[in-house]
C-alpha cells in the first residue's frame, strides 16, 4: 500500500511538471475549446428545431419510407413534436453559456459550461428514446401489414436504431471528453483566477487513463474486456456491411409458364380503296401537288404503323416461369425466394427518380409484376432498393440479381472500378436494364456502355426477339412513349443473352402514380415491356448460373 502511495504521489507531480510546462498555451486555447463546440452546437439545434416541421421532417420521411406508412397525414407527430421543443431549448442553453464562457472569466460562466454539456448527455438521451419509440411504431407497422413481404426481424430492428444513433454516441464521447478538459487545472485557473499548479479533477481523470490508475493490472482487464465486448457487437458487424455481408438475390422456386397472358393487337382496318381518276398531262384543268410530308398519305402510314394495345381481359394470368406448371416460380428458384427491384446508385443526377412516395415508380412495377405473374405477397418485394455499384461484388455466385435497373437525366461518373464490376457482374450472368430519362442521359449511357464492352457496341433489338414476345407479345416492338434517345431499343449480348437492355422512352416515368400524364393503355404497355425485361433476365440468369446451386 505504501509503495501504491508513493507511485500515486510521483505519478502527480510528474504530471504536475508537465501541466506546468504546457500551461500557458492550454490557458489561451481553454476558452475557444470549451465554447466553440457549444456555439456550433446551439446554431444546428435551433435551425433543426425551425425547420422540423418544413424541412427536416419531410426529409425523413424520403429518407425512410416506412416512416411514412406510419405517419401517414400527420404534419407532425406529438413524439417529434416534443423534440422539437427539447431541441429548442436546449439550443437556447447551448447558446447563453457559449456567450457566457467567451466573454466572461468567472466560475459562474465556467459553471454554465459545465451544464450545457450535461444538457448534452440529457438530449442524447431524448434523442435514443425518439429513436427506439419510432423504430418500434414501425416496427409494429410492419409487422401488423398482412401484404408485406419482407417481414422484419429483431436483427433488422437493431439494425435500424444503431444506424440512426452511432452518430449520436459520437456526439456524446466528444462532448464528455470537452467537459472533462472543464475540470482540469487551465480551466479552473482561468475561470476561479487562481495560480495553482496541482492537478485538478480533470488531469487525474486524464492520469488515471494514461497509467492505469492506482491498480493498473485491474483497469488494464476493463479496458481490454470493454474493446473485446465493442470489437464483437459493433465493430465486426460493421465492418462486414462493408465486406461481404450483404442479402442473396434468391428468385422463388415454381414450375411456371413462359406464356402467361397475351396481348391484343387491334389491327387497323383497311379503307376501301376508292376509284381513282387518271387525267392526261395535256388536261386544261392544273391541279396543285401537294408535299408528300403535308398529303394524308403520311398519316395513313403512321396509323397504319402504330401499335394499339388493349389488354386481354380473358387471358390467363398467373404462373409465370420455367417449368410447364401451374405454381408460378422458376423451377431453379428457391423455396424463400423473392423478386427484387434494385437500382444502381451511381454519381449522377437523379439516378434515384421515381423512388419518392408520392410518385413510387418501382412500388408500383412491382405490384403490378406481383398481379400479372401469379406469384405470392411473400415473393415479390413491396418497394424498390437501391446500392453502389461496388455492392455488386458481395453477393455470391448464382445468387446476384438477375437485372439491374439504370435511369437518371445527367451523366454518368463511373470509376474503373466500377465498370470493372459491372463487367464481372454481366459476365457472372446479370443484365443491365437502362432507362433513359433525358436526352442527356441517352449520350451518357452509350458511352458508359462503349467502355463496359469495347468492341461490341449496342445494336437494335429486332420486334420479334424473345424479350418482347414472352409474357407479353410487341409485334411492332414496344410502345411509344418519349423517345429522349431515338426510338429504337437497343442492346448488347453476351455469349448468347442480352446482357443490357437499354430503353430509349423512359419508362419509369410512365411507371409513376399518374404515369406522368401518359395515357393509361400506354402506361400499362411500359409496364408490360418491364415486365418482359425482369422475365427474360431472371430465366437467363438462372440458366447462366445453374453451375452455382448444383
Amino acid at each position: 500500500m505504501m509503495d501504491a502511495g508513493k507511485r500515486n504521489k510521483a505519478n502527480e507531480q510528474r504530471a504536475a511538471a508537465r501541466f506546468g510546462e504546457r500551461g500557458v498555451l492550454s490557458l489561451e486555447l481553454t476558452p475557444t475549446l470549451l465554447c466553440l463546440p457549444l456555439g456550433i452546437a446551439a446554431v444546428l439545434g435551433l435551425w433543426f428545431a425551425l425547420t422540423l416541421e418544413a424541412v427536416t421532417y419531410p426529409w425523413l420521411l424520403e429518407t425512410w419510407p416506412e416512416l411514412g406508412h406510419v405517419y401517414s397525414g400527420v404534419s407532425l407527430p406529438p413524439v417529434f413534436f416534443s423534440w422539437q421543443l427539447m431541441l429548442a431549448a436546449a439550443g437556447v442553453i447551448w447558446l447563453v453559456a457559449a456567450l457566457l464562457g467567451l466573454l466572461f472569466r468567472r466560475a459562474w460562466a465556467l459553471w454554465a459550461v459545465r451544464k450545457a454539456y450535461v444538457v448534452v448527455y440529457l438530449l442524447a438521451f431524448a434523442y435514443g428514446v425518439l429513436v427506439v419509440v419510432v423504430t418500434s411504431d414501425v416496427a409494429a407497422a410492419i409487422l401488423a401489414d398482412p401484404d408485406e413481404s419482407i417481414g422484419l426481424s429483431a436483427l433488422d430492428l437493431l439494425h435500424w436504431r444503431w444506424q440512426w444513433m452511432w452518430p449520436a454516441g459520437c456526439i456524446v464521447l466528444l462532448a464528455a471528453w470537452l467537459h472533462v478538459l472543464s475540470w482540469r487545472r487551465p480551466a479552473v485557473n482561468l475561470y476561479y483566477r487562481r495560480q495553482d499548479s496541482s492537478l485538478a479533477a480533470g488531469d487525474r481523470v486524464f492520469e488515471n487513463l494514461r497509467t492505469h490508475g492506482p491498480d493498473p493490472r485491474f483497469r488494464k482487464s476493463v479496458y481490454s474486456s470493454a474493446l473485446a465486448h465493442l470489437l464483437v457487437i459493433v465493430v465486426i458487424p460493421y465492418l462486414l456491411g462493408f465486406y461481404g455481408c450483404i442479402r442473396p438475390y434468391r428468385l422463388p422456386q415454381g414450375s411456371g409458364k413462359p406464356t402467361v397472358a397475351m396481348m391484343k393487337v387491334v389491327q387497323p382496318k383497311k379503307k376501301q380503296e376508292r376509284k381513282r381518276y387518271i387525267l392526261s398531262k395535256y388536261s386544261p384543268i392544273l391541279f396543285e401537288v401537294p408535299d408528300l410530308d403535308e398529303s394524308e398519305l403520311v398519316e395513313q402510314v403512321d396509323e397504319n404503323t402504330q401499335l394499339t394495345y388493349v389488354a386481354d381481359t380473358s387471358a390467363a394470368h398467373g404462373a409465370m416461369g420455367t417449368g410447364g406448371g401451374n405454381q408460378a416460380g422458376w423451377a431453379d428458384g428457391f423455396g424463400d425466394g423473392e423478386v427484387r427491384f434494385i437500382r444502381l446508385e451511381y454519381n449522377g443526377s437523379e439516378w434515384d427518380d421515381g423512388m419518392e412516395p408520392d410518385e413510387a415508380a418501382d412500388e408500383n412495377f412491382l405490384a403490378e409484376f406481383k398481379r400479372l405473374s401469379g406469384l405470392g405477397s411473400d415473393q415479390v418485394a413491396r418497394r424498390g432498393e437501391s446500392h453502389p455499384i461496388s455492392e455488386l461484388q458481395k453477393y455470391p455466385k448464382g445468387q446476384s440479381p438477375p437485372f439491374v435497373y439504370m435511369t437518371g437525366s445527367g451523366d454518368i461518373h463511373l470509376s474503373r472500378s466500377d465498370l470493372q464490376t459491372l463487367r464481372a457482374y454481366i459476365k457472372e450472368g446479370g443484365m443491365i436494364f437502362a432507362d433513359a430519362g433525358s436526352r442527356r442521359f441517352d449520350g451518357a449511357f452509350r458511352s458508359m456502355a462503349a467502355a463496359l464492352f469495347p468492341g461490341n457496341p449496342l445494336r437494335p433489338i429486332a420486334d420479334d426477339d424473345p424479350i418482347f414476345q414472352i409474357p407479353f407479345r410487341f409485334p411492332n416492338g414496344p410502345p411509344p412513349l418519349w423517345f429522349h434517345g431515338g426510338k429504337q431499343t437497343l442492346g448488347i449480348k453476351y455469349q448468347g443473352r442480352w446482357a443490357v437492355f437499354y430503353f430509349p422512352g423512359d419508362l419509369n416515368d410512365a411507371w409513376k402514380s399518374g404515369h406522368s400524364g401518359i395515357d393509361p393503355v400506354l402506361a400499362e404497355a411500359a409496364i408490360h415491356v418491364g415486365v418482359n425485361v425482369v422475365y427474360y433476365a431472371a430465366t437467363r440468369y438462372l440458366e447462366a448460373t445453374r453451375k452455382y446451386r448444383k
